[in-house]
């Protein structure tokens, strides 16, 4: 007999087994179907079970909608998820490094086949934009997810803590009296990033960027620095523990003020980041930034980050919410 199964929680009301089982048995299938109740934040090791005990196939249901796997005669060739932020109608799918894999035989077919069957299910909650990690020695996997319309938006590089020559700027710690003028910085940091070929929203909530500079000042092992340039503040760089790279500090905010670009602003940020690191006992700094930005992209890579993973996105036009299969133009075709 083979078996196949619907993964989700709570199922006890699911109507699926009735249906399919009477349908294997019209058929004459030797098949049955089964629930595997499996609560959320447990789909991927559920599925990796499912290969071990034999069965054929699985669907998902509430709350893993948003998670779909490949088997191939019972064992497992490929799993995607994704997490989802924001409320529905207006968020973004978010499918993390480790939450998608396929073996190395037809992987493009399987992703292929992954993608498909998960991104309706996401555009069916409201979620336009699809983001994807991939490290970035996965040739093979950033070249199908090119084919499927993903682009690279995001690359995070890593360096070791080989110190930088200071280039003669005034670097210091943040005071609580610096944080007005480093929201000021912030904004005008996000209206550089609405700039062509980066052409993001300027949109920023200085609220909650003013609260983490206010935690950043009283936490020890994370760091707020800010530089200074002609007697004003001219950049500030942030930095704390990575949460997924070990013994990694991690660049997170960073800006430079216009008119102090090109003075070594940037560099002596990063000179004491790096100083400051190595005192908190890390091992590596690591940073992101966004691949189309014509300024980040070359100071990064020219201060020896390298590249270890690329965060893709794809962006459906919210327009095949309604124009899509059930669209009729039945009234639209011209008459004769």
């Amino acid at each position: 007999m083979r078996i196949v199964g619907l993964l989700g929680y709570p199922l006890a009301k699911s109507l699926s087994p009735r249906m399919q089982n009477a349908a294997f048995a019209e058929l004459d299938l030797d098949w049955s179907y089964a629930l595997v109740p499996v609560r959320e934040g447990h789909v991927e090791q559920a599925v990796a079970g499912l290969a071990e005990l034999g069965f054929a196939g699985a669907n998902v249901t509430i709350p893993h909608k948003r998670a779909v796997a490949a088997l191939c005669d019972g064992a497992l060739v490929g799993f995607m998820a994704a997490t989802l932020t924001d409320a529905p109608g207006n968020q973004v799918a978010r499918i993390r490094i480790d939450q998608h894999a396929a073996g190395p035989e037809n992987r493009r077919d399987t992703y292929r086949r992954l993608y498909a069957a998960l991104s309706g299910e996401l555009v069916a909650v409201g979620a336009f934009e699809h983001a994807i990690s991939v490290a970035t020695d996965q040739d093979d996997v950033v070249r199908h997810l090119f084919e499927l319309g993903f682009g690279i938006d995001q690359v995070k590089g890593l360096r070791r803590l080989t110190p930088i020559a200071a280039s003669g700027v005034t670097t210091r710690p943040a005071g609580a009296e610096d944080i007005h003028d480093l929201l000021l910085l912030t904004a005008e940091l996000t209206t550089f990033h609405a700039q062509p070929p980066m052409l993001r929203p300027a949109l920023v909530e200085l609220h909650e960027i003013g609260n983490g500079f206010q935690e950043a000042l009283v936490e020890e092992r994370r760091l707020l620095l800010v530089a200074e340039h002609d007697g004003r503040i001219a950049g500030l760089m942030q930095a704390g523990p990575d949460r997924n790279y070990r013994d990694t500090a991690t660049i997170g905010l960073a800006a430079v003020t216009s008119a102090a670009r090109s003075k070594g602003v940037g560099t002596a940020l990063l000179a004491g980041v790096v100083e400051w690191a190595a005192a908190q006992g890390f091992h590596r700094c690591g940073v992101e930034w966004t691949s189309p930005n014509l300024l980040s992209d070359p100071f990064w890579r020219g201060h020896d980050f390298d590249p270890v993973r690329y965060k893709l996105t794809r962006l459906i036009d919210a327009r095949v919410a309604w124009a899509n299969a059930d669209l009729s133009y039945r009234y639209f075709v011209p008459r004769a």
